[in-house]
């Protein structure tokens, strides 16, 4: 997947509609997408634990949301102290305490498409946080036991990578986790999302 194209999402509303619809679903939506934008501006959420998974169909960079781990991402670049005050959200990461996780803010994204009285059809309904990295587009690399085994063994040793070297270390090259709103807010978008296309029509500010 291009790197431009990777992406996380957070709701997917719909699916498989004509431009059209997505166009009447969108001028519905849009009165309250400043709101929806910008709710990771005042309610921060944890990634972390990154890891790749896969199934029949692609691989991906799978995220679990925060339960106590080390705070390791640097605070805001620059505070707006008017914002802030008005908001009450943090200066910095240093008072995070996950009480409030990722799950609560697809729930609340959720809620706010809601009462908005747009139906929502997603294809996933188990919650997931994951960034696809790449789909298969023939079984080729996989074709015998040897390669597949050789697939399974990359990722492992990625993964093995990932959790000594990544995880909650502060002053490694990668940092491990990623709070939600962090250098910009929710980007919403219509469009050919499935792999990563479309335009955006409103974006949240970040902190």
């Amino acid at each position: 997947m291009p790197l431009h194209r990777m992406h996380l999402t957070t709701l997917e509303v719909t699916h498989s509609r004509t431009p059209e619809e997505i166009a009447s679903l969108v001028s519905r939506l849009r009165p309250a997408l400043p709101h929806l934008t910008n709710l990771t501006f005042s309610r921060r959420s944890r990634l972390v634990k990154p890891q790749v998974s896969y199934d029949l169909s692609a691989f991906a960079l799978s995220f679990l949301p925060a339960a106590g781990e080390r705070i390791v991402s640097p605070g805001p670049r620059q505070a707006n102290p008017t914002r802030i005050a008005k908001s009450k959200c943090l200066e910095d990461n240093s008072e995070l305490d996950d009480t409030y996780t990722y799950h609560h803010l697809r729930r609340d994204v959720f809620s706010v498409v809601q009462e908005t009285g747009v139906d929502i059809g997603s294809r996933y309904v188990v919650p997931s946080a994951h960034i696809t990295l790449g789909r298969y587009l023939s079984q080729g690399d996989h074709a015998t036991d040897e390669m597949r085994e050789c697939w399974v063994q990359t990722i492992d040793d990625i993964n093995r990578w990932l959790e000594n070297e990544v995880w909650e270390v502060a002053d490694g090259e990668f940092i491990g986790e990623w709070i939600v709103g962090q250098e910009r807010g929710l980007d919403a978008r219509s469009g050919t999302l499935w792999y990563g296309g479309g335009r955006t029509i409103s974006l949240g500010e970040g902190f």
